[in-house]
């Protein structure tokens, strides 16, 4: 029998209506100053985390205590629902990539600055001790998904005869969506398997779009994740722009080529590509919840939009603090 999380889902009903608003990141974006942008915080789910010492400068701390919150609120009212490591061990892959990235590209033996601005994450189930452990020393590889551990074993094999990296990131996101695979099929939420093959979906396109457009290669098959809706034979050969394009529209992303301007450079198109996937994952997430009552669609599309709104702010302050023009705010804040 599926689980339902009425309580919780009452609780979370009534948190949205402190997300962030369109008006509200206006009104941060168009501050003449860090410290009246940062005033829009307190209206926010983050008045809690205020008091007379709190300064603008501390806005990382201040937004990382309501994603602590949120995700501890999660893990309580859901018992710890094994369907909310499709959020948390994606932010400990990418903290495990860079480790990796450090440890193989940069000849590093520590993590010094474990930090979003750095690539890791700190909202994630890996502290900064135990992700140094794992890349570093390859102990604690307890902590981790056993798909994980022989993935992190032979990349680090791999690299050190090929000095490849890209192979390694293949590596590792076959690896978690290997691990994905194995959740959702033990779990009794159907919307699991759907959520699964759109995100298997949106990064094959992500992979095959920057090779193609960025190196002029097709995506090898290494590379392709065999969970989504698509066949890995749509991508085979393609090279080109051209190819690409015509790929996309035998997919069910079809639609998103009308809010593609194919005539721009090649590194343009690809944020545009990245623009659209995102804005359908959100109509994916959007439409998932619609209409349910005690679904686990309600807590995860609600972290989802969550972990969304603290990269909008966290980088939105960044911005007011190096004095970027709202012009290019507004560019970069639907790719986050």
């Amino acid at each position: 029998m599926q689980k339902e999380f009425l309580f919780l889902s009452g609780q979370i009903r009534a948190l949205q209506s402190k997300l962030l608003t369109l008006p509200q990141m206006d009104r941060m974006i168009g501050a003449r100053t860090p410290e009246e942008a940062f005033r829009v915080l307190v209206e926010l789910q983050y008045a809690q985390y205020f008091d007379e010492s709190t300064r603008p400068e501390d806005f990382h701390r201040v937004i990382r205590q309501g994603i602590l919150e949120t995700k501890q609120l999660i893990q309580k009212g859901t018992d710890n629902d094994p369907a909310f490591e499709f959020v948390w061990r994606e932010l400990d892959l990418n903290s495990l990539k860079r480790a990796l990235k450090i440890r193989l590209v940069e000849n590093g033996t520590e993590i010094k600055d474990f930090t979003e601005e750095n690539g890791f994450s700190d909202y994630g189930d890996l502290t900064k001790e135990q992700v140094e452990a794992i890349v570093f020393r390859g102990e604690q590889l307890d902590q981790i998904p056993h798909e994980y551990g022989r993935a992190i074993a032979k990349a680090i094999a791999y690299f050190e005869e090929h000095a490849d990296f890209q192979q390694v990131e293949f590596l590792l996101d076959r690896a978690h969506f290997d691990f994905l695979d194995r959740i959702a099929r033990k779990s009794p939420h159907d919307f699991l398997r759907n959520l699964l093959a759109f995100q298997a979906d949106v990064t094959n396109i992500r992979s095959a779009a920057r090779l193609i457009l960025l190196y002029e290669t097709a995506l090898p098959a290494e590379g392709f994740l065999p969970y989504g809706t698509f066949d890995f034979s749509l991508f085979k050969e393609a090279k080109t722009r051209e190819a690409l394009l015509a790929a996309l529209k035998k997919t069910r992303f079809e639609p998103m080529l009308q809010t593609l301007k194919a005539e721009t450079a090649p590194e343009q198109l690809l944020v545009q590509i990245g623009r659209a996937l995102d804005e359908r994952f959100q109509a994916f997430l959007s439409d998932a919840e619609s209409g349910e009552i005690g679904s686990i669609q309600i807590p995860l599309v609600y972290l989802e939009r969550r972990l969304q709104n603290a990269r909008r702010l966290k980088f939105i302050m960044f911005a007011k603090f190096y004095g970027l023009d709202p012009e290019k705010i507004y560019e970069v804040l639907p790719t986050l």
